[in-house]
């Protein structure tokens, strides 16, 4: 969510990269493009969606002052009359998620213990980020999965491929050290972070994507009535001295004011990039970073992603890939993304294998296994924003016989006849360009950002796995192409491409 200022680019670019902003998590101003946009990516209503009740419900519960902020994501910020900045999930997020994540300031040697039950999610991801280079990096081992947490004695972990989801003992504890880490790794302890001994200053929480049908955006709650299980989350600390401190008492000391996370470059700066004359040569001012026959690429790093994809292929092969991705990412994720442009079409459609997934949003009793724990796309605003205007999830898109699915994106006007759920096909919503008013925002702008959440380690199609992208992911790696709607109307998807 940072961004870093490199020194080896040309002029133009160092001087865009100069001019770049060194945001804080903390209270920020939000602009009025994105705030007169609110819900603008609510085209359809799609099966497994959040219902509007449940997300009432999920603010009234947990927006209650923790140091775990929540609830966070796309569907409080557009749903909610009057949402708080911190509910704001603008760096390129997910449409479906529920963030409990908050800015915590914990003094050197302390233990800051949290309590919880399993949520009855899809994904379950506790996370801890250090501002370090310019950008939030994950903590060495501060990203735990669900699966990989330790439940408490005498409960069970639902995550773990066959276990019960329903299990009434799910409790579990996590420990967040300001202590150094032991130097065999063998030894440390589980569910635990070490941060060193020192005073800290913390971004993180908890993810919990897909609820089960009939509760919560936390999957901790019933969606239409009060919780008789109490709050899924406590807390306490023990100080360095031995003292304690209550769950009230830690918010006060440690809590910091949580606001949505400004975007990691200013307009100026952006539009220098797309001007820049020394960019690819496929790209122009009006397309830039996008390319008439531009693919998915991998998600390596803030500034391969926001700055690389400006540059000519061979200049970009000389970026370093960072052992961190930064930016906030979620360290189990592979991220794709591709740039688009209505300059070479008003539809771009691309067509894959979908991974199997453990479809339990339908209350599925024991969890299953899958080539990846969540596959989801989204269309995005440009770095200026980094807002979500649409997004669909693995089990909203259909598949054919084959497993293969055909997504068809475009502004709701230009929507093909053809390109619904009946017909095998899904569809989301372009949206309004760049994100930002002013009148640069280019409105044919777009963006595609492809998760693919915990991939099984034995699925030799990952794409973490090294190697060119579209040959080390075979069938499952999307591809795309332009075309118009009376094309699409009249032909279908070209399965050629």
């Amino acid at each position: 969510m940072k961004t870093s200022k490199p020194t080896l680019f040309s002029a133009a670019l160092a001087a865009a990269i100069a001019a770049t902003t060194v945001p804080a998590v903390a209270d920020s101003f939000v602009d009025p493009f994105t705030w007169a946009n609110r819900a603008k990516g609510s085209a359809v209503a799609r099966t497994g969606d959040l219902p509007l009740g449940a997300i009432f419900r999920t603010d009234e519960r947990y927006n209650n002052g923790s140091l775990f902020s929540g609830p966070r994501g796309w569907n409080y910020w557009n749903y909610l009359p009057d949402p708080q900045g911190y509910q704001n999930p603008n760096l390129w997020p997910d449409k479906q998620p529920t963030y409990l994540f908050g800015e915590i300031a914990i003094p050197a040697g302390t233990d800051l213990t949290v309590r919880g039950r399993f949520p009855h999610v899809r994904f379950f991801n506790f996370s801890i980020y250090l501002f370090e280079r310019n950008t939030f990096v994950n903590t060495d081992g501060g990203s735990i999965d669900g699966y990989e947490i330790d439940p408490d004695a005498g409960s069970i972990n639902p995550f773990v491929p066959g276990a019960d989801r329903d299990a009434t003992k799910r409790n579990f504890t996590i420990h967040i050290l300001t202590k150094d880490a032991p130097a065999n790794a063998a030894d440390r302890a589980k569910n635990t972070v070490y941060l060193g001994n020192k005073d800290q200053v913390i971004f993180g929480g908890f993810r919990m994507y897909v609820a089960n049908k009939g509760l919560d955006g936390t999957g901790w709650g019933p969606a239409d009535g009060p919780s008789r299980d109490g709050p899924g989350l406590s807390y306490e600390a023990t100080l360095a001295d031995g003292s304690k401190l209550s769950q009230a008492e830690a918010t006060r000391r440690f809590g910091k004011i949580l606001g949505d996370a400004p975007p990691p470059i200013e307009p100026d700066a952006w539009y220098k990039l797309v001007n820049n004359p020394d960019n690819n040569p496929c790209m122009t001012p009006a397309s830039a970073p996008a390319c008439p026959k531009s693919q998915f690429f991998l998600f390596t790093s803030l500034r391969d992603v926001l700055y690389g994809a400006f540059m000519k292929p061979e200049e970009r092969a000389k970026l370093p890939v960072p052992k961190n991705k930064g930016s906030g990412a979620n360290a189990s994720t592979a991220y794709l993304v591709n740039y688009t442009s209505r300059q070479f079409g008003p539809l771009y459609v691309f067509r894959a294998k979908m991974p199997t997934f453990p479809n339990t949003w339908a209350n599925t009793k024991t969890m299953p296994g899958g080539e990846v724990q969540y596959w989801s796309v989204a269309t995005m605003a440009s770095f200026i924003n980094g807002s979500l205007w649409d997004g669909i999830y693995d089990m909203q898109v259909p598949v054919d016989k084959d497993g293969y699915y055909t997504i068809v994106v475009s502004l709701p006007e230009d929507r093909p006849q053809n390109a619904t759920e009946k017909n095998g096909v899904a569809w989301i919503n372009w949206g309004p360009g760049e994100g930002i008013g002013d009148p640069r925002n280019r409105r044919d702008w777009g963006a595609l950002l492809m998760r693919f959440m915990v991939p099984h380690k034995d699925w030799k199609y990952s794409p973490l796995q090294p190697g060119d992208l579209a040959t080390v992911m075979g069938p499952y790696y999307p591809k795309g192409y332009y075309t118009t709607k009376a094309d699409f109307e009249k032909n279908g998807v070209r399965k050629s491409e």
